[in-house]
């Protein structure tokens, strides 16, 4: 309540901060008028719930599919591959393990066309970075840990573990498994970064030393089989990542191993800097490693005693040990 005078000078401003109905009511009876505003809010609104999202028990769903499929129709669930047939408008399946979720159709639908580049579904894997069935294969060739990072190092995918994940591959849809390539790639490392002073290994399968065999890391031929077996039998094919045009680089344990190759070391100095496993090196103060080599082998052809090297035999080995025998 306000007792009201006469203005003097300018005169006030009110304003109004709140939603409502408000009343002025002015009271001239005691000489002094006297102002009073009363407001009237709505209270305030609490939020209804309209819908309540149905939660998934785990049994047959019933569904009313009148205004979808004319009665009598057949209707196929795509992920669980059972059928119903309309009956007064509904139809009562069993949901895949999907959630409750199901994607219907007729199933009176034409056979499923035959598989075409154009329209397949490919999954590239770099295999060493998707998953590890096989813990025992981590460390083959003596390959570690750098202790760092780990940018550049194996980090224990496998065959094995791609073979464990076909089911889920399957549900995604996917038809086509495009993995890095499996051949055995060099055992050591090369300097990782623009400034090289990280262990980087070939756990991108770039780096192939071996276009016949599989790298130890990836797990054995017994492995591969079961995988491409595994994917054939859901419909999947497998592609290998294999850039042909170049091979691994040389590096020290392959030039230890294999006897190729030459330093600007005497035995002395190279016991000193190396020791007995030189892929055990790490870049420090002093000589770098590209200063210590002198001769290597970074061509295709295979380093002494790696199958007699040379490009033109590799083409058609690869070809008859996988295609062929897989039949990929």
């Amino acid at each position: 309540m306000l007792s009201l005078k006469p203005c003097e000078g300018a005169p006030p401003q009110w304003r109004l901060f709140k939603d409502g109905d408000y009343t002025i009511t002015v009271d001239t009876r005691s000489g002094t008028p006297t102002l009073l505003l009363s407001i009237k809010t709505e209270p305030e609104r609490t939020a209804q719930l309209a819908y309540q999202c149905p939660v998934w028990d785990g049994s047959p769903l019933t569904l009313d599919v009148r205004q979808t499929f004319p009665e009598g129709t057949v209707v196929r669930d795509y992920y669980s591959g059972q059928t119903d047939t309309v009956q007064n408008g509904q139809i009562t399946l069993q949901p895949a393990d999907s959630h409750g979720l199901l994607l219907l159709e007729r199933a009176e639908t034409h056979a499923p066309a035959p598989f075409n580049w154009r329209n397949a579904t490919v999954y590239f894997v770099l295999t060493d970075r998707f998953r590890n069935g096989d813990p025992t294969n981590d460390h083959s060739y003596s390959r570690h840990k750098d202790g760092m990072q780990e940018i550049g190092t194996f980090h224990g995918g496998d065959l094995r573990g791609l073979t464990s994940q076909l089911d889920y591959l399957q549900q995604l849809g996917v038809n086509a498994l495009w993995i890095s390539s499996p051949f055995e790639q060099i055992h050591g490392w090369v300097g990782g970064g623009t400034k090289g002073d990280f262990p980087h290994y070939a756990y991108h399968g770039y780096y192939t030393q071996d276009w016949t065999t599989l790298d130890a890391n990836m797990g054995s031929e017994a492995d591969l089989r079961a995988l491409v077996d595994g994917a054939h039998q859901r419909g999947i094919r497998i592609l290998f990542d294999v850039v042909m045009n170049h091979a691994g680089y040389a590096t020290l344990a392959d030039m230890q191993e294999y006897q190729f190759g030459a330093l600007y070391l005497s035995g002395a100095e190279r016991q000193k800097i190396l020791g007995d496993r030189w892929t055990n090196w790490r870049p420090a103060a002093g000589p770098k490693l590209a200063q210590l080599l002198t001769t290597t082998s970074t061509s295709a052809t295979a380093p002494p005693g790696k199958n007699g090297g040379g490009k033109s035999g590799f083409v058609p080995i690869l070809a008859t040990t996988t295609v062929r025998d897989l039949t990929i």
